[in-house]
This record gives structure tokens, C-alpha cells and sequence, in this order.
């Protein structure tokens, strides 16, 4: 039976929005432009794919969203119906980065996309979120196991930078990063708030389920494919970087055969 994240899980979401907002909790709803490009060619903070690969050093970073010390999470939940999907909307439950007065705070990020072309080859595709940290002038995300981690300069929060503009951005940078796939993006960013963050988690972990099973299946498949009998897992191999490309692992296989 097909595995697939459910419709559910966003009516879900929307529950502990509405509970958090009962509670008189600061909840800010912003909406994209109708000409997004155009909007974000008017700011002065750069957006665009590949652009700025740039490392955010500390002594120039503004604020801290998650780390080691923080608690933070994101995670991306793709759905094959964009119906349900509030495509362009941004929920930012918390304060603004110009409300923030510490360096680093607890964060919780979750990006909803949706396309009637989107399967379950695509999910961990989605999940690659360098690109994003790539296309956005002063932000960085830091890559560390089990967390998620980004940094905002000080240059681009001088100049503005808000979550309702990092919103955009990531909505501008998914379109285009998968023109094909992506019709509707809504995003919900929980800032400084751990208790509110840890609201989302048990629905979080059943979106993320659905990605390490699929992801366990690629691996085999992939190793079957390649005449893989390592018992290792590809993210520990010592040959991962080699094995995508084929002729290379052959290659290592007949002189490791051989000595």
C-alpha cells in the first residue's frame, strides 16, 4: 500500500493554531504579494537561487534561530492536493526579528507545499534546505545533526529582514527551485517559544516517519542497484562519495577484488 503523508496532519496544524491563538498568544498572518519577484526585487536584502553562498561568521551574526542550546525543529510537509493548502500565507506565532531583543532564540519552522504532481520520490528532495540558506543575502543555515540551526546578520536586519520577508523568500525559492512540482507554499514559523514549538511536535514526527521510510527504501534499492553488500548504512559508508557515480564504484569494487 502506498505510504502517503496525510491531509490530516494540516487540519492538525490548524488546531493547534487556533488553540495557541485562544490562549491570546501573539499571532501575526502575513500574505504574499501577488507579484512575489517584484516585491522582493524592491527590498534591499538579495533573493535568488545560488546567489550567496556566503558563511555568517559569529562576531557578524545579529540572532541565532535554534543551535545547540535552543530547542528548534522544521520540517517540510509536501501534499499531492493543494486545495487545502492557504497557498502564500505566512503564520508567524511569536514575536518579529525586530521584537527580538536575544541573540538566540528557539524556533520551530514548518513549510507546506503543495502540487498534484508531487509522489513520494520527491519528499526527500524537498528536504534539502541548503538551497534556501543559499538564496537569501544574510542567512545561513548551519548544518548539525538532529537540529536545525540558522544565523541572520547584522547588515540584513539593519536593512529589515523579518520573518514575513524570510517567508517570502523560501515561497519565492521553492517555486522556483521545482517549477514543475510546486503550485501552493504556506508557511508557520514559531519564534522564541519552546513550549508553543513542542505543541507541533507529535505531528511533526508522523510527517517525518513517512521520510525515513522512504528514504530506508532508497538506500536499498540504490545499494541493489549498485551490487551493494555492505552492511553499512549509505551515510556512514566510507565509499558514499564515490558510489553515485557509477563507473567510480566499479571501479573501487575490482581494485578492492583484487588486492
Amino acid at each position: 500500500m502506498k505510504s502517503e503523508i496525510k491531509i490530516e496532519y494540516l487540519q492538525n496544524l490548524r488546531k493547534i493554531i487556533e488553540d495557541i491563538e485562544t490562549n491570546n498568544e501573539n499571532i501575526k498572518i502575513y500574505d504574499s504579494p501577488q507579484n512575489l519577484s517584484e516585491y522582493l526585487k524592491t527590498m534591499e536584502i538579495g533573493v535568488k537561487l545560488d546567489a550567496f553562498n556566503e558563511i555568517i561568521l559569529e562576531e557578524e551574526t545579529q540572532i541565532e534561530l535554534g543551535g545547540i542550546n535552543k530547542y528548534s525543529t522544521s520540517v517540510i510537509y509536501p501534499l499531492s492536493n493543494k486545495n487545502n493548502i492557504q497557498n502564500g500565507q505566512i503564520t508567524l506565532i511569536g514575536p518579529e526579528i525586530q521584537e527580538i531583543r536575544e541573540n538566540n532564540i528557539d524556533f520551530g519552522q514548518i513549510i507546506i507545499i503543495g502540487g498534484k504532481k508531487i509522489s513520494e520520490s520527491h519528499y526527500n528532495d524537498f528536504q534539502r534546505l541548503q538551497f534556501i540558506s543559499d538564496g537569501i543575502q544574510g542567512f545561513m543555515i548551519r548544518s548539525i545533526p538532529r537540529r536545525f540551526w540558522c544565523r541572520i546578520s547584522k547588515d540584513v536586519i539593519k536593512k529589515g529582514f523579518s520573518f514575513n520577508l524570510l517567508g517570502n523568500s523560501i515561497i519565492y525559492l521553492f517555486k522556483k527551485q521545482f517549477p514543475e512540482l510546486i503550485e501552493a507554499v504556506e508557511i508557520i514559523f514559531i519564534s522564541a517559544n519552546e513550549l508553543n514549538i513542542k505543541k507541533f511536535e507529535p505531528v511533526i514526527s508522523k510527517i517525518r516517519e513517512i521520510y525515513k521510510r522512504n528514504w530506508a527504501k532508497k538506500i536499498e534499492e540504490w545499494k541493489e542497484r549498485v551490487d551493494c553488500n555492505y552492511d553499512w548504512i549509505c551515510d556512514v559508508c566510507p565509499y558514499n562519495e564515490t558510489c553515485y557515480n557509477i563507473s567510480d564504484i566499479y571501479e573501487l569494487r575490482k581494485n578492492i577484488e583484487f588486492d
